[in-house]
């Protein structure tokens, strides 16, 4: 029971790091595009999945 408990635990921290890592890539890309809208609205439609 315990291990099931940490490995949801793991899953969602692995999530959550996975989330910072991929907005802090758009935010790259979106510095170094022209079609910046598309990409954060795309953005805000992921971070609430991985929240």
């Amino acid at each position: 029971m315990h291990t099931t408990l940490h490995l949801k635990n793991s899953l969602k921290a692995l999530a959550l790091l996975a989330g910072v890592v991929l907005a802090t890539l758009i935010v790259v890309s979106v510095q170094q595009a022209s079609h910046a809208p598309l990409l954060l609205s795309q953005a805000s439609m992921l971070l609430p999945a991985v929240g």
